[in-house]
This record gives structure tokens, sequence and C-alpha cells, in this order.
């Protein structure tokens, strides 16, 4: 920030002066007539602006302050005033002109300004032989000469001067042999600007290559095919995920060259047109009215962004720094990369947001924009929206735990409410999550009360296999044991399992059988991987045994078949069984 306001001063020191066209810039928030407009300074009683010829600042004139411009009365504010005086230069440099073309004379030697004092007060007139009588162009108030610091008849003199070399530049500048020179002048300068623009877009387009080189590479590495259970040195995973830092970091680097480039092209060509619209006396005053607040809001937004990518090195050079420090086995080494990708997530997020809002207050403090109502008037939005914000907050808090607390990370299996899936994006506000079916499921930070982490460490495989009855027990739990060692030591599988065995019995007893459990403790996000190859090889196992599977059993018994008729003795009822009727058990 401070070397975007020290850019925006250098700018109006070498003459760019955003003030003409800042004045221009009306209040939108409705006319507080109590504050000077844009372009006038006030210094206790006395308001100054700025008087320009040909979009050059010659002095300053000054007024007594007028605290309410919708009811002046007979008070002339300052910028009023100052209008007035510009007319009377152009009208006279018009004249001076006509003068010129009509008598072909060469220059504006003739033009001049002298000084008379009427009614105690120096007026300043041009005199030229185009001008049929002297022309009035300003008279010097005792407040002129108190703001400037000197008597009326010695700020007469300097001002004399200063107008009658201001009005014959003028002059001159309009002639065609000046024009003539203007029009060279930027031709070069156009010539310029289109030679940069080829050196900066060669460049451009070889960082495009080499960013295309390194994305295939990244790709390369992100898609580079590791078994289930491969079983990899944990130094080479360590190079493997220095190597994919380090590559991220070079892929910035050439991104963030080729932004420049961008905006090198950009401002080659603002600079360029800016400077031949400059040259031509007639179109200075666009110049800077049309490029004067374009360009410092093209500066805000480069400066910003310049501001915004380097905090994003500075945030990966932490990351890098956190990151080399390998202490731990490989697993606390993978959450850490997950942990640090998901931090830097969030906070690139926070800090993006951060620069840009002081950006734009930047902004709106240097174009003047009714600070005063601008503040009104952002209090009555902050009162309105802190009522309907409390989940906004909730939500940054909320997500702040999160991440402190290392909840969960960008990668993680979680189970969260009756939404399961893998977490894609997390940051301070929301949490995003992958369903099974592809489904993206976006849920605010404070609607997560409780969340499962199915893959925060390490992750088991929960197997329940159901086996006939009269299976012999010892010999199908020997099975398990078998086949679960046996895939633990294949080479293929080796790496995804921790535990083969971590849990063996029978779970309970039902009609369909006995219910063996196994539980297999794997890497995280392997079990699923680990059941299904588990289950296809105890398939094959049970065969061999020749183990059965459990199936509901059904048993059958005979009932009494009721019949009755009506009997006339007795009760009136007659019962007679017969068999034949079955009913399951």
């Amino acid at each position: 920030m401070q070397l975007l306001l020290a850019l925006l001063g250098l700018l109006l020191a070498l003459g760019w002066g955003l003030s003409p066209a800042v004045a221009q810039i009306s209040n939108p928030f409705g006319g507080n007539s109590t504050l000077p407009p844009a372009g006038v300074e006030r210094i206790g009683l006395l308001e100054t602006t700025p008087i320009t010829l040909d979009g050059t600042s010659l002095f300053d004139i000054a007024s007594p302050a007028v605290f309410n411009r919708n009811e002046s009365g007979t008070e002339v504010p300052v910028e009023v005033r100052a209008r007035q005086i510009e007319t009377n230069l152009n009208q006279v440099v018009n004249r001076t002109l006509e003068r010129i073309y009509d008598d072909n004379a060469v220059d504006s030697s003739s033009l001049n300004v002298s000084i008379e004092t009427i009614s105690g007060q120096p007026v300043l007139f041009a005199i030229e032989s185009g001008l049929i009588e002297p022309r009035v162009l300003l008279t010097i108030t005792d407040t002129d000469a108190q703001y400037n610091g000197a008597s009326q008849l010695d700020l007469a003199d300097r001002w004399q001067a200063v107008l009658r070399d201001s009005l014959r530049q003028a002059v001159d500048s309009r002639l065609p042999e000046a024009r003539q020179r203007q029009i060279r002048r930027t031709v070069w300068i156009l010539l310029a600007s289109l030679l940069l623009t080829l050196v900066l877009t060669g460049i451009w387009r070889v960082l495009g290559r080499r960013k295309s080189e390194l994305e295939q590479k990244q790709t390369a590495q992100n898609n580079l095919p590791i078994s289930p259970g491969a079983d990899v040195p944990e130094q080479q995973l360590l190079q493997v995920f220095s190597y994919q830092l380090t590559l991220a970091q070079r892929l910035q680097v050439v991104a963030f060259l080729r932004w420049l480039m961008f905006w090198g092209i950009a401002f080659v060509w603002i600079t360029g047109i800016a400077s031949g619209l400059y040259i031509f006396p007639q179109t200075r005053s666009y110049a800077f009215g049309l490029f004067s607040i374009p360009v410092l809001l093209l500066l805000t937004w480069f400066f910003t962004g310049l501001l915004n990518r380097l905090a994003n090195l500075a945030i990966e050079r932490v990351a890098q720094a956190w990151s080399k420090n390998e202490l731990g086995d490989l697993d606390d080494i993978q959450r850490k990369s997950m942990r640090i990708s998901t931090i830097i997530g969030a906070l690139k997020g926070l800090k993006t947001a951060v620069i840009y809002a002081l950006a734009t207050l930047l902004v709106l403090q240097t174009l003047r924009i009714a600070p005063a109502s601008l503040l009104a008037f952002g209090a009555i939005s902050a009162l309105a929206i802190s009522f309907a914000a409390q989940n906004l907050v909730k939500d940054l808090v909320n997500g702040f735990l999160i991440l402190l607390e290392d909840q969960y990370a960008i990668g993680d299996l979680v189970t969260t409410g009756t939404t399961t899936g893998i977490v894609e994006n997390l940051n301070l506000r929301i949490t995003q999550i992958r369903g099974e079916d592809g489904r993206l499921v976006t849920l605010p930070n404070s609607l997560i009360a409780q969340v499962e982490n199915l893959s925060r460490s390490w992750s088991r495989a929960n197997i329940l296999i159901d086996v006939a009855y009269g299976t012999n027990v010892d010999e199908a739990l020997w099975v398990l044991h078998e086949t679960a060692q046996i895939m633990a030591s294949d080479p293929e599988w080796r790496y995804a399992i921790l535990n083969p065995v971590e849990m063996l019995g029978v779970e309970s007893m039902t009609h369909a059988g006995l219910t063996l459990l196994i539980w297999i403790r794997t890497r995280p996000l392997k079990q699923f991987l680990v059941a299904r190859e588990f289950r296809r090889r105890l398939r094959i196992a049970f065969d061999k045994a020749g183990i059965a599977i459990g199936v509901p059993q059904q048993a059958f018994t005979e009932l009494p078949n009721v019949t009755e008729h009506h009997n006339h003795n007795g009760d009136g009822v007659h019962k007679t069984a017969k068999s034949g009727a079955i009913e399951p058990r």
C-alpha cells in the first residue's frame, strides 16, 4: 500500500495531475454542501484551487470559504472563479491565433500581460494587436495575497510573468510548425509502443510455453501410478513431495512473470496513448480527463494484484519451510502435507479479500468520493448487515477452529450429518464435499456440529462374513487369519495394510449361521480397496476349504387342521382335527 501511495504521488509530481479529472466526479451519495468539491482544498476559512491552461497548473487562487454552496448568496465559490479565469485565458489564446492566421504573423511575441490598479486592487489584462481592447484576465484579491504570502503588487508581478509565458506558449504550440513536430513525436511514441508490445508479447509467449511444460510435468507427477500396496521407501516419497512443491513454486513464478508481461503491454499502450494526447494542447485536457481516473484504477488493480501474488509467494515459502520439518513417520508427513495445502488455500482466500477491500477503500479515499457521507452510509449498512451476518461470523469462527484443531483437511473422507464424501474445498466460510455419486455438497461451516473423519492417520476395513451354522469355527477363523496374512505379505498390497489382523472372532450367531468379524487396519482411504480384494481372496479360500456361506434356515412342523361344524347337542359346535397343515417355525 505504501508503494502504491508513493507511485500515485510521483504521478502527481510529474504532472499527471489527478485533480482536474477528480474534480469532475460528483457525490454519488447525495449533496453534502458543507464539504468542498473535489479539486478544492479548504484551509481554515480559505478555499484554494489551481488555475490550469492546456492541462498545466499555473498557480493557485484563493477565496473565502463557502460552507453552503446551495445557498452561497453573494459569495462566489473559488471553483466558479477559477473556471471564469480559465475561460478568459482560452478566449485570449483563440483570438490571438485568429490574428496570426489573418496577418500571417510568425509568432505570438506581440501578446503581453499588463497590470492596472482598479479600486485599489491590481488587475491583470491581456494586450495584443488583434484584441480591440485589453482583455481582463483576473483580479488579485486580498485573499490571494494572504494565501500566497505576498503583497498584492508583488503577487501581480509574479503572475504577470507566468501568464505572459503560458499564453505565448499556448499560442505557439497551436501553430502549423509546432503541429508538425507534435505529429512526428506522436508517431515515434506509437512506434516505440508497438516495438515494446512485440517484445513483451514474445516474452509472454515463451513463458506460456514454459508454463505448459511445467503443467504437463505436474500432471504427470500427480498421475504417477502407485500401486495401493506398493512398498515405496519413505525417502523416495519425501523426494516426490519436495519435487511437487518445487514444481508448484516454479509454476507460480512463471505465471507471475506472464502476468507482469500482460500488465506491461497494458501500461505501454496506456502510457503511449496518454503521452500522444498530452503532446497536443487541444487534447491535453482530454488526456487528463480520460486517463487520470482509469490510470488510477488500473494502477490500483495492478499493484493490488502484485501485492496479492507476492503474498502468495510468501505463503508458499512459509509452507515450504514448514514442510521441511520432517520429524515423525511417513503418515505424519502425509497428514502435514494435507493440512498445509488446506491452510494455504484458506489463507490465500482471506488474504485476497482483505487486500482488495483495502485497495477499494484507498481508491475511494484518493478520489475523495464524499468521505463523510461514505462513512455514514457504511455505518448504516454495517448496522443493517450485522443482523444478517451472524451466521457469516459463525461460519468464519467455526472455519478457523476447524483449521486450528485440524478436524479435517482437503482430501479427507468425512461424514457430517447425512453427507459422506471427500473434502474438495475448505476455507473459513464453507466446506465442499464430493459424494460417492459425484454430487458436490456445499456446507456452511456453522452447520458442521459433528464430523466423522474416516481417513485421519489411518483407516480400518471392518469385514463381516456369515458362514453356515455347522461350520467348524476354528477352521473358518484360521482361513480368515491366513488369508489376511497372505494378502499383507503380497508386494502389491503390503504398503496399504498396516495390521492384517487387528481383531478376529465370532461377532454373533443368528438364524443365518455364524457371523465372523475381522478388522484390517490400512493406510488412509485404502480401506475400501483392501476390503474388496480381501473378500475376493476369501471367497476362493472358502471354496478350497469347503466352508459354506451362511444361509437363512426354515423349519417346518405339522399342525392339526381344525374344522368346525354345528352340533345340535351341547354347545352346538363340533370340532374335528385333520392332519396335513404345515407351519414354518
